[in-house]
């Protein structure tokens, strides 16, 4: 009974040490998920690099990321051509299979919907430019995508090609690569940097594939109010259209009659002679068109509208007649090539109160050379 007895004490107490040493390993309880978004936190060569004569870049992640998703995500400016990826853990190493081009920047992208191994995505495009000479491009174009609504284009990828004498018709420009291309960010806001210095057709798209190209006739695009964009400009806008620069129109008319109306009235900056102001909501689509008047000023009014909240947009027609109210926004055409009407709207939306105006909604519209 002794033998018995102590060999089940000592069995007793071999459990109890197996079940502390099997506690000892979980992780600590009631901890927060790390929600850290995944960053890039080192690479080489390092950002704004010069005399880059290496075929290896490696990249250092703060989370672990698969080259499966890497090879979606990754994207370089002019193309390196072929190369291959390792991953591990949380380093990257890209080995390319031809030199680099001498005297060259060049640009890495990684679009915004890289995902590491728990599903965390990268807060905003990461993009690093290096050079294999002794500068490095510096040029910048920076600007905003928006939809028909004026709702940030979350999904907007802006691609710029370069000016060439094959570029006068569009044609060709969409069956070649673009010169440099990049995604917005959630609020809609790009920017190109490390941009060689020179003049670009840049078309913006709704990438909703998130492939990085344009897919002709599939997605919504906005085109420049400008037939080429020079390098250094800033605060460009771009309104996504309809599939291949077909605008979604939307019905416009006048307010009805009735004591529940408020007015929106302010005035239009911009260099043209005409202005179309459209105010959208709820009850329907509203316009009414202004000009300048002696002191060179464009003021608006819209004297009736249904009480509500409303989006209010502007747009520049082509032409030197004044326009009719209704006339909807023109978003060019891409092949031939026809930059769209310039246009602006109020960034936030205008409440309509019964029997009050509410002033001042003045809207910017920048034009560019």
């Amino acid at each position: 009974m002794r033998s018995t007895s102590r060999t089940m004490h000592v069995l007793l107490i071999f459990l109890l040490w197996l079940a502390g040493g099997c506690a000892s390993d979980r992780p600590p309880s009631g901890g927060a998920a790390d929600s850290t978004p995944l960053q890039v936190i080192l690479s080489d060569p390092e950002p704004s690099a010069l005399h880059v004569a290496t075929n290896t870049i490696r990249l250092t992640f703060n989370h672990y990321v698969t080259a499966r998703q890497l090879i979606k995500a990754l994207h370089f400016t002019p193309s390196v051509g072929a190369y291959d990826i390792t991953t591990d853990a949380k380093n990257t190493i890209l080995r390319l299979d031809r030199p680099l081009q001498q005297n060259q920047t060049y640009i890495l992208t990684l679009e915004k919907n890289l995902m590491d191994n728990r599903g965390r995505t990268l807060p905003a495009p990461f993009t690093m430019a290096f050079s294999t000479g002794t500068v490095i491009d510096s040029e910048t174009i920076n600007g905003k995508v928006v939809n028909r609504d004026c709702s940030p284009a979350t999904n907007a990828l802006i691609l710029a090609f370069a000016e060439h004498p094959e570029t006068a018709g569009s044609g060709k420009m969409l069956t070649r690569e673009p010169d440099y291309l990049i995604q917005a960010d959630a609020s809609g806001v790009f920017s190109f940097r490390h941009i060689a210095a020179g003049s670009y057709r840049i078309i913006a798209i709704n990438d909703q594939n998130n492939d990085l190209r344009y897919n002709i006739g599939e997605e919504e695009i906005g085109l420049s109010s400008t037939p080429f964009v020079h390098s250094g400009a800033s605060d460009l806008l771009f309104r996504l259209s309809g599939r291949d620069g077909v605008s979604q129109s939307q019905p416009v008319g006048k307010a009805p009659a009735t004591t529940e109306t408020g007015s929106i009235s302010g005035r239009c900056f911009t260099a043209g002679q005409y202005v179309i102001i459209e105010a959208s909501g709820s009850t329907g689509s509203y316009s009414t068109t202004t000009s300048r008047d002696r002191k060179g000023t464009l003021h608006y009014s819209f004297a009736e509208l249904p009480a509500g909240s409303y989006i209010v947009s502007a747009h520049v027609p082509y032409g030197n007649k004044k326009p009719d109210p209704k006339q909807q926004w023109n978003p060019g055409t891409i092949d031939p090539f026809q930059p769209a009407e310039p246009f602006g709207f109020y960034p936030e939306k205008v409440t309509v109160r019964a029997r009050w105006t509410t002033k001042n909604i003045d809207i910017t519209i920048k034009t560019f050379r």
